[in-house]
C-alpha cells in the first residue's frame, strides 16, 4: 500500500512504498491517479530505472506521446526524451504547460532525475486552479470566453522537422475544465500563444505575463530540489511548471521526460 504525504497546502504530495521497476497494477495505478487528481504533483524518490521500466511505469496513466525536439528522444526508447542543459537545449525558465500547440496536449508530464547539478536547477510547479480562483470574479468571467491560438514559438532550437510535424493555429480555451475533477483552471503557454481571439497581437504577451504575475503565489507553488532517482509527475491540465536555471554552467543537468496522451481541452459552458 502506497503512502501519500502532502508536501504543501495547495499542491504536491510525496509517494512512498513504491518501486517503479515493477509496473504498477490496476489497483495501484488507480491510487496514483487519485493522488494526482487531489495533489496535482507527485514526487517519488529513490528510484533506479532504465528507460523501458520508466516508460512502462508511466504508461499506467495512458499512452506516451512523442515529443518535440525528436533528436533528444532516446534511441532505445523513443517515448523517453532527454531534457539536458547542453546540445542547444534551452532551459524552460518561464511558467508553462507542455505542448499546447497540439490539438490534444499531454495529460501529464513526468521527469526522472538522472544527473543533477551540485547546486540549483530546481523545477517549480504551480496550481492553476488556485491561480484562477485568486482572480477577481469579473476577470474570471471574462476569461471563460477567451481562447488562445497556439503554435511553436519562433525558437531556433526547434528543427524544420518539428515545425512540419506540428501545424500552428491550435485553438484552446484560457479557462480549462478538468475532464476528471471538473475544476476550472487557467490554461495557456505564454510563448506558444501566438494570439488571443479578439485581442491585438501586441497586447497578447503582456496580458499573459500579467496574468502569471498576478496569480502565481508562493502559497500554491511547490519548488522541487532534485535528487538523483527522483520521479516527479505533474498534471498538465491544471498546473504550470518552470526550471530555475541557477546551476553552474559546467554541471550536467539531465532529466528523462515522458508525456502522456491527453484529450482536447474543453472550456466552461458559456
Amino acid at each position: 500500500m502506497i503512502t501519500v504525504t502532502p508536501i504543501g497546502p495547495a499542491i504536491g504530495a510525496e509517494i512512498s512504498n513504491i518501486d517503479l521497476r515493477v509496473t504498477p497494477n490496476r489497483a495501484l495505478a488507480e491510487q496514483l491517479n487519485s493522488a494526482l487528481l487531489t495533489h496535482h504533483v507527485l514526487v517519488i524518490r529513490n528510484q533506479t530505472l532504465d528507460p523501458i521500466q520508466y516508460r512502462n511505469a508511466l504508461s499506467v496513466f495512458g499512452p506516451p506521446m512523442l515529443q518535440h525536439r525528436a533528436e533528444f528522444n532516446l534511441d532505445e526508447c523513443p517515448q523517453v526524451s532527454r531534457v539536458i542543459n547542453r546540445e542547444g537545449f534551452p532551459p524552460a525558465v518561464n511558467w508553462h504547460t507542455d505542448h499546447t500547440n497540439h490539438e490534444k496536449p499531454p495529460k501529464l508530464t513526468a521527469l526522472y532525475g538522472v544527473e543533477i547539478p551540485s547546486h540549483g536547477g530546481d523545477t517549480a510547479f504551480a496550481n492553476m486552479v488556485a491561480a484562477y480562483r485568486s482572480l477577481p470574479l469579473d476577470e474570471q468571467t471574462r476569461l471563460r470566453g477567451m481562447f488562445t491560438l497556439n503554435s511553436m514559438e519562433p525558437d531556433p532550437s526547434y528543427s524544420d522537422s518539428d515545425r512540419s510535424r506540428y501545424p500552428g493555429g491550435i485553438r484552446h480555451p484560457m479557462v480549462r475544465i478538468h475532464p476528471e475533477t471538473e475544476q476550472p483552471s487557467l490554461y495557456f503557454h505564454v510563448s506558444k500563444s501566438q494570439g488571443i481571439e479578439g485581442m491585438p497581437s501586441a497586447d497578447v504577451r503582456p496580458y499573459l505575463e500579467s496574468l502569471l504575475e498576478r496569480t502565481i503565489h508562493p502559497d500554491f507553488t511547490y519548488r522541487h530540489a532534485w535528487q538523483r532517482g527522483d520521479v516527479v509527475i505533474c498534471d498538465n491540465r491544471c498546473t504550470m511548471h518552470r526550471v530555475h536555471a541557477d546551476y553552474q554552467e559546467q554541471d550536467l543537468r539531465l532529466l528523462w521526460r515522458i508525456i502522456i496522451e491527453g484529450d482536447r481541452p474543453a472550456g466552461p459552458a458559456i
